[in-house]
């Protein structure tokens, strides 16, 4: 009786401690929409730029996890308003993986999700402020050189996202 009571009461405490322990998660997004109108001679666009962020805050304000992903759907229309091609689901950059043809043109050989990877590893452990203060050039992409091995992208976006995603956190 004595080792089902010690366990009972183990096991208690272990999910006090867990549920004190228990992470704040939240979700931000921020999109731009393009349209190019259309002519009698070509059809005019419209597209929109998706940028995701999934984050998880300790009791802190640390983040103990991050995601970042980014979706663009894109349709058309004639000048009638009349719509064309659309792409309702659109796969995200992180389900395209490779055919997303970054490697090709990027300075440090790397995927568009594998520098949304590099990025994620280097938010872990710092604040949601510390990331937000990182130095960008004027395009956008970060001049802080440890990040700047694994991520060469711009990410103007990311950083409203995550900080859309921290203040949902609960």
């Amino acid at each position: 009786m004595k080792k089902i009571l010690s366990a009972v009461l183990l096991a208690a405490l272990l999910l006090t401690l867990a549920a004190s322990a228990m992470a704040a998660t939240g979700v931000g997004a921020v999109t731009s929409v393009s349209v190019t109108p259309a002519t009698a001679e070509k059809a005019g666009s419209v597209s929109a730029y998706v940028y995701l962020c999934a984050v998880t805050l300790d009791d802190n304000g640390v983040i103990t996890g991050v995601d970042f992903d980014a979706v663009q759907p894109a349709g058309s229309f004639d000048t009638t308003g009349a719509a064309g091609e659309f792409n309702a689901a659109p796969q995200t950059k992180n389900e395209i993986k490779e055919g997303y043809g970054m490697k090709a043109i990027s300075p440090i050989g790397l995927e568009w999700y594998e520098q949304m990877d590099k990025l994620e590893d280097w938010c872990i452990g710092k604040t949601v402020e510390e990331v937000l203060s990182t130095p960008l050039n004027e395009k956008g992409v970060p001049t802080d050189a440890d990040l700047v091995a694994g991520c060469t992208v711009h990410i103007n976006d990311q950083l409203v996202s995550l900080q859309k995603a921290a203040a949902s956190a609960r």
